[in-house]
Parts: structure tokens; C-alpha cells; sequence
């Protein structure tokens, strides 16, 4: 089975942003349901990389979170773009390789799917609700700003799946 068969079509991830059920037993049944999700990511097999992404980001967090840390007036990576990467990771679906995640001068955090020259695509997370996006695809290019807002836009999960598969 794909792993990338697990996540909703319409949704980014596997938990959803809100639930439309209401009484006990919808908590109950949510609940549950977290709580298999939450047994997934933890799960060598289909969690490794999740777990890698934010041990990356982690660290980028640790050398960058500071004034300067490039010795050229960077601006640190605040723990407000650190949350919203965390968030960043958490709505990528299943079965995504791992992009690389590294700091930008502005404090943004930038997400890097790197297949070869011609097939890239870098995705930046700041504290507010914008996913800033660049992609090149042979001789085409993509680039724009999207809304967040715990599920990643269609338009970046295309873009994703194109440099990737």
C-alpha cells in the first residue's frame, strides 16, 4: 500500500483541521483517531521522516536563532516561524520525501525539494500565513505567495509531487 494513499484528497495531512462531528462520541471517535495518527508518526516505518524534518528544522533553529548568525545582519529565525514550520511539517502528507530545510537572512525558513538543477522548488515559511513559493521545472518557472493555515495550498502540493515524482 502507498503510503500517500492515507492522506485525505482534499486535506494535507492526516489530521484534519476541524471536525464537523458533535457530542461525545464525535471527541470519542476523534480522539481515537489522533491517537492512530499520532501512533503512525511515531512508527519507524511511516514516521522517520517526519521526525527527521523537525530534528533538521530543530537545528536550523539552533544556529540561526540568533542576530547575524551569518555574519552579514541576518535576522534570526523567531519562535514564531519556528512554530509555524513545525506546522509546516506536520501538514505535509504522507509518502513526501523530505525537502532540506535551511534559514534565509529576512528569519524565514525555506523548504527545498531538490530533484536536479532544472526540477526545484523552495517554499518559505515566515511567522505569518504566507507560503512564499519558487519553482523551476525545465524551462517553465512557478513562483507566488499562498495562504496557510495548517494545510498546505493545492498549488505547493502540486509543485511538490512535480519536482519530486
Amino acid at each position: 500500500m502507498n503510503i500517500a494513499v492515507l492522506s485525505y484528497p482534499q486535506a494535507s495531512s492526516l489530521l484534519p483541521a476541524t471536525s464537523y462531528g458533535v457530542g461525545d462520541e464525535a471527541r470519542f471517535l476523534e480522539t481515537l483517531y489522533e491517537e492512530l495518527v499520532w501512533r503512525f508518526a511515531a512508527s519507524i516505518s511511516l514516521g522517520a521522516a517526519q521526525q527527521n524534518a523537525f530534528r533538521q528544522l530543530y537545528e536550523v533553529l539552533q544556529e540561526c536563532g540568533r542576530s547575524n548568525w551569518d555574519g552579514y545582519g541576518a535576522q534570526p529565525i523567531s519562535f514564531e516561524t519556528y512554530e509555524k514550520a513545525k506546522r509546516f511539517i506536520t501538514a505535509l502528507p504522507w509518502g513526501i520525501p523530505v525537502p532540506e530545510i535551511s534559514a534565509e537572512p529576512d528569519g524565514e525558513t525555506t523548504f527545498e525539494w531538490y530533484a536536479s538543477p532544472t526540477r526545484v522548488l523552495s517554499v518559505s515559511v515566515g511567522p505569518n500565513n504566507e507560503l512564499t513559493y519558487a519553482a523551476l521545472f525545465g524551462a517553465s518557472r512557478a513562483y507566488g505567495t499562498e495562504v496557510f493555515h495548517d494545510e498546505i495550498p493545492e498549488v505547493i502540493l502540486g509543485h511538490i509531487k512535480r519536482v519530486t515524482y
